[in-house]
């Protein structure tokens, strides 16, 4: 299949599937794939095994530089059972689409958080600099992105998704 094609397969997806509405952070995020959801409470997330990262990125006010600290993204995806390690190559076809509690949403590859690809440490933290970002406030991270722009703050949702098969 032709980059071309498999672009417009996913704009057709993300298409078919609008991020969520506007509403307040809360202190829980839901998480879905296949049809099935789960709601991760802010204990639930603690429990997760942390990772430090010093990122670097710019932004519409000038480049940040910040440590943030959280659980690996493959990590709260797996402590949801919205991925199946045993079948890698289902990360292959699959992303992951995170909203924000304004709207906001970003797209990720599957298989750049996944450990049999390109394991990209990305991080759902919970803090920034050694400070809580606070109850509600998760914060999907992305190294190595120059900008910012898949920073999806106040993260309320993250759903796993494929494309139609054709």
């Amino acid at each position: 299949m032709g980059t071309a094609r498999i672009f417009l397969v996913l704009i057709y997806a993300l298409a078919a599937t609008p991020c969520v509405s506007a509403h307040a952070a809360q202190d829980s995020i839901t998480v879905s794939a296949a049809g099935s959801s789960t709601s991760l409470t802010a204990a639930d997330i603690e429990k997760l095994p942390t990772t430090q990262l010093k990122i670097s990125f710019g932004t519409d006010h000038g480049k940040l530089n910040a440590t943030f600290a959280g659980p690996l993204l493959w990590k709260v995806l797996g402590a949801a059972h919205a991925v199946d390690p045993t079948n890698p190559k289902a990360a292959v076809r699959g992303y992951v689409l995170v909203t924000g509690s304004d709207g906001y949403c970003a797209v990720i590859a599957l298989g750049e958080v996944a450990p049999a690809f390109e394991n990209k440490q990305m991080l759902l933290a919970e803090t920034m600099n050694g400070e809580p970002l606070g109850a509600g406030h998760l914060r999907l991270v992305v190294p190595g992105d120059a900008r910012g722009g898949r920073s999806v703050r106040d993260v309320v949702s993250i759903a796993v998704l494929t494309p139609p098969s054709h």
